[in-house]
């Protein structure tokens, strides 16, 4: 995925670099305050290969990032679902230092399917028979968007769908679909949804006490809409029942995500956090440098 360089993402990029790297140098002992642990699944072994990044890219220029998923809830419809188990994106970003433009590679979510309280009747101790249970396991319908130019205040736009698992529902039954997904606006700060939803504020990004070069942060929305399921049970006929236990289509408004994640980056040529950001923050410089001259 590419888009044009533009002056807002120099902008952001440079905050970005200099303020992990000031949270790195100012972060406070382990001591001093509580965090969860951090589960194996925040580790870079899936970043993008340097073949898989786009032809004649120069790793200089380029950063590998995994943000994990490693608590939370999703609520849509009638649905509450807790995150018990970590969800990863892993995702290459950088630019080309002569055009400017920036460029992206992602992998697909990683992450065990989730168990739906309540089955596929939605009662509570009918999920223990196996042909009741209900499994959900989000996936990715496009590319997500980081820090999409058309709304500063937004850090991560996901474009989701979730595959419902369940041997009478089959294989195919989805809510959100490729072209009329799930999309969540997932902010640090504060949301500003359509009513009764009440604006709610996420937590901006910190070190984690036990490893510096680990990030952590709460990202949340709750303006977002969700469609009806599609591809449940054979040509759909069970679209309805799905539709029904789910709550759906649910309007925006009536929706909430919040997600506790974990983050991690390195760039292509240095082995460490510490060394990617001192250079994401010399390319930073020439970049506005070049700005300047443009005015």
């Amino acid at each position: 995925m590419r888009r044009p360089f533009n002056r807002r993402w120099a902008a952001a990029a440079a905050a970005a670099a200099l303020t992990a790297s000031a949270l790195v140098a100012t972060a406070p002992p382990a001591s001093a305050r509580d965090a969860a642990p951090i589960p194996p699944e925040v580790n870079l072994n899936d970043c993008p290969t340097l073949s898989e990044l786009p032809k004649g890219a120069d790793p200089n220029f380029w950063l590998c990032t995994v943000v994990v998923i490693t608590g939370g809830r999703l609520q849509f419809g009638t649905i509450d679902q807790k995150i018990d188990k970590p969800i990863a994106l892993t995702y290459a970003n950088g630019f080309d230092p002569v055009t400017l433009e920036q460029s992206f590679v992602f992998r697909p979510l990683k992450g065990e399917p989730l168990k739906v309280a309540g089955g596929v009747l939605g009662i509570p101790g009918t999920d223990v028979l196996p042909f009741l249970e209900l499994y959900a396991q989000a996936q990715l319908a496009r590319d997500p968007e980081v820090s999409p130019v058309d709304d500063p205040n937004v850090a991560y736009r996901m474009h989701m769908k979730i595959k419902n698992i369940n041997p009478l529902l089959g294989d195919t039954c989805y809510v959100g679909s490729d072209s009329d997904p799930i999309t969540l606006n997932l902010t640090f700060g504060t949301t500003n949804p359509p009513p009764p939803n009440k604006p709610i504020t996420g937590r901006g990004i910190e070190p984690h006490p036990d490893d510096p070069t680990v990030f952590t942060s709460t990202v949340v929305d709750n303006a977002f809409s969700v469609p009806k399921s599609t591809g449940c049970g054979p040509w759909g006929l069970l679209n309805g029942i799905a539709d029904f236990r789910a709550g759906l289509p649910a309007k925006a408004g009536t929706n909430t995500a919040v997600f506790e994640t974990m983050a991690k980056f390195r760039g292509y040529s240095e082995p460490t956090a510490i060394n990617s950001l001192t250079k994401l923050r010399a390319a930073q410089a020439k970049i506005e440098a070049k700005v300047e001259q443009a005015r």
